[in-house]
């Protein structure tokens, strides 16, 4: 049908993304951080508390996608970057469902006001895309 079987270029790419997703979410959790230390931040504590969990979760997370690069350059591989993509999948989809609620609040259906829009569609692609490329990986040859 026109489909390449090989997957490895596809394979290095999601990875990358992997490798892209925890180190936005590692800044992102660094700047909550920072900014909950504020003298002014009448949230400090929240924000501190929130990084800090993030900050861990980020921290795994590119981990996770370290070495799920380094398996793949030695060939092997697969299942771990099969699980960053459902966790990537979940995490899209529940900022999806933030950004629902919160057009809900606009007045006016304009998701494109919220600036959830652009990480859950990333999220939700790079997910998508990743379960696409394993799953493909893992079907047996027919034929």
């Amino acid at each position: 049908m026109g489909t390449d079987r090989r997957p490895g270029a596809a394979r290095s790419v999601i990875s990358l993304g992997h490798l892209l997703v925890g180190g936005v979410a590692l800044s992102f959790a660094g700047t909550m951080v920072v900014a909950g230390r504020e003298p002014s931040a009448e949230l400090g504590a929240v924000f501190v508390g929130l990084g800090l969990s993030l900050a861990l979760a980020a921290t795994l997370f590119t981990c996770a996608a370290v070495v799920g690069l380094l398996r793949l350059r030695e060939g092997r591989g697969g299942l771990l970057s099969l699980v960053l993509s459902i966790v990537e999948l979940a995490l899209g989809a529940a900022l999806a469902v933030a950004l629902a609620v919160a057009v809900q609040g606009y007045g006016a259906f304009e998701p494109w006001r919220s600036p959830l829009l652009v990480p859950s569609g990333v999220l939700v692609a790079l997910g998508l895309a990743g379960l696409r490329v394993e799953l493909v990986a893992r079907r047996p040859e027919t034929g």
